[in-house]
């Protein structure tokens, strides 16, 4: 508890923005629907959903102005829930719906949305992130740089014998995306250019931000992982 305190007070301190986090819900899940007929944000692990682990990170965190979630017609069934879930947050989740075509189209339409604000955009997928992986990213960041992909080394998914989306090179080590990224293009006047902005990376080896689900075997391992965990 003292750690946590003791964090919480660095990020208060670094923090001098609006903050808003964005929860990205909206994809089809091709790779679950093979062996779920639930959407994968909805998929269970202890009775709470995925997404639920998120948004209960996020809040816990203490660290936003706001959390939003996207969805779209891909996930009728997630929007239903959130609609009629009661998370006790203040504000209140807000939910949009976005466009459905893919993450690039989806992003646009959260930063046409959003471009005032500090962005932190993470996945409906990652079961095991905490607030303090939250803070200890949002400690380390440098809010004048308008995009920074958080990422880990892949050895961290290896070891628990996950497979990753995408793998690539960097300073000649292997690297994951964690499917978070932190977006701050207010002074970059790019609104509806934003490919174009350099994208930085910030190196955050921490399982809570490297068990993406994406298939069967993803959701059996973070269950388990889960359970060490709790």
């Amino acid at each position: 508890m003292q750690f946590f305190n003791v964090l919480a007070d660095k990020v208060t301190e670094k923090l001098n923005k609006k903050i808003i986090a964005v929860i990205m819900a909206g994809g089809e899940g091709s790779r679950m629907k093979r062996d779920y007929k639930t959407e994968k944000p909805l998929l269970k692990i202890k009775e709470k959903r995925l997404i639920e682990y998120v948004i209960e990170a996020l809040s816990k965190s203490n660290c936003f102005y706001k959390i939003v979630v996207c969805v779209s017609q891909n996930a009728i069934k997630t929007m239903n829930f959130l609609q009629h879930y009661n998370y006790n947050l203040d504000p209140p989740l807000e939910i949009i719906e976005g466009y459905g075509n893919g993450y690039s189209t989806d992003l646009s339409f959260i930063i046409e949305n959003f471009f005032g604000y500090v962005i932190f955009m993470v996945s409906a997928d990652l079961p095991l992130l905490s607030e303090i992986d939250i803070m200890k990213i949002l400690i380390k960041c440098d809010f004048k740089t308008p995009c920074y992909s958080i990422i880990f080394d892949k050895k961290i998914v290896d070891e628990i014998c996950i497979k990753p989306s995408l793998v690539f090179e960097y300073r000649k080590r292997n690297y994951c995306y964690s499917g978070i990224t932190i977006f701050n293009l207010k002074k970059t006047k790019r609104k509806n250019n934003f490919s174009l902005i350099k994208e930085r990376y910030l190196i955050m080896n921490r399982l809570g931000i490297a068990v993406n689900v994406n298939e069967k075997k993803d959701l059996l391992i973070a269950r388990n992982l889960l359970k060490v965990k709790i």
